[in-house]
């Protein structure tokens, strides 16, 4: 069976046009899924799409208000999970589908109206397995937009091989927009093992099974970044956690390894450590060597400084640019950002006790 779409006509007829289902994955989302789903509902594709979402254990009324929704769309399918995992929810959707294409989507997310038509057109240009958009973060308050502008920034988390690409073509970027139903059947679905990183696992998947994943410039989405500290914060550990998880487990694959985090939050607290030492023992009145090895470790200190200043700097930049509150908030995420997924890494390259159980289970 080949599960291909049929090539798009530009007759006015939609019959060679292959259905689509769009999947969502919700938790406490109900800030941002409605508009999420107005998206799907607004693409300008003949045939419309079916939807499904997959709804997890919530607290803010999210459930209720997509039962409500699919009470309007008789297109919308809720199904419900109890499980906190994003994964099983999301196999549960993929194989409640009928359609060859799938198109994933973000709850808090918004998808261009002519986006499902381009994911059709590449999928018969590409005959990929699976294609890999660009995902835009657009804040709508000055947490946001901070928040965004750090996701964006070359010293934030821009620089993360896994999550940059410029030319249309193959990518190793961990994420899958549109997909086949059929080749992430045969491949097992996601693997339920893993909480995070569960794309990345499948994408190797599919490409020792002879396919191909396409990165697609002109499939972009925007999207809302969390604006809570706790939440970014969890997300943020959760993304470095199975990163280095990953990167130990797979050390050949370089592409997993992203540098700066890990080493601001290592350069920043030895420096801390080391120089407060040194500044001890300037004070404690060491003698002879002690009193060189002192002012060399005191020295250090300058690297924590340093970091600071970087990061203060940057702020004022930001603020010029985007005004102050954004600016402000931008040098309290920046570091967030950095020490959240460094701290993250860290736990899960060097598999510290009890932090990698939390996102893969039994991965060696």
């Amino acid at each position: 069976m080949n599960d291909s779409p049929p090539a798009p006509s530009s007759a006015a007829g939609s019959s060679v046009l292959p259905p689509v289902t769009a999947i969502m994955v919700a938790r406490n989302d109900r800030e941002t899924i409605e508009a999420a789903l107005q998206s799907i509902a607004a693409q300008s594709y003949p045939l419309g799409l079916d939807i499904i979402v997959a709804v997890g254990p919530n607290t803010d009324g999210t459930t209720q208000f997509v039962e409500y929704a699919a009470t309007l769309n008789p297109r919308l399918t809720v199904l419900t999970t109890r499980s906190a995992s994003p994964v099983i929810p999301l196999n549960e959707a993929i194989a409640a589908a009928r359609s060859s294409l799938i198109v994933r989507v973000d709850p808090r997310s918004e998808l261009p109206v002519d986006y499902t038509r381009h994911a059709v057109e590449a999928m018969v240009r590409t005959d990929a397995a699976a294609l890999v958009g660009r995902t835009v973060p657009i804040g709508v308050n000055a947490v946001e937009r901070a928040v965004a502008k750090v996701f964006g920034h070359r010293l934030g988390l821009a620089a993360d091989p896994l999550k940059r690409a410029s030319a249309a073509g193959p990518t190793n970027i961990a994420e899958d927009h549109v997909l086949r139903r059929r080749m992430f059947i045969e491949a097992g679905l996601f693997d339920e093992e893993i909480r995070h990183g569960q794309a990345w696992e499948m994408n190797q998947k599919l490409r020792e099974a002879g396919h191909s994943v396409v990165f697609v410039p002109e499939l972009s989405v925007t999207f809302r970044p969390p604006s809570r500290v706790v939440v970014l914060t969890r997300s943020l550990f959760a993304e470095g956690l199975w990163r280095g998880e990953f990167a130990r487990a797979f050390p050949e694959s370089t592409d997993l390894r992203f540098p700066l985090p890990p080493a601001v939050v290592v350069a920043t607290i030895l420096g801390f450590i080391l120089g407060a030492g040194g500044l001890f023992g300037l004070v404690a009145g060491a003698l002879g060597a002690a009193t060189v090895v002192s002012f060399i470790l005191f020295a250090l200190l300058l690297v924590p400084i340093a970091y600071v200043v970087g990061v203060l700097v940057l702020g004022v930049i930001e603020a010029t640019r985007s005004g102050a509150r954004t600016g402000a908030w931008f040098a309290l995420v920046l570091p967030l950002a950095h020490f959240s997924w460094g701290f993250g890494y860290l736990a899960g390259f060097f598999n510290l006790e009890g932090a990698a159980d939390t996102v893969i289970v039994n991965l060696d």
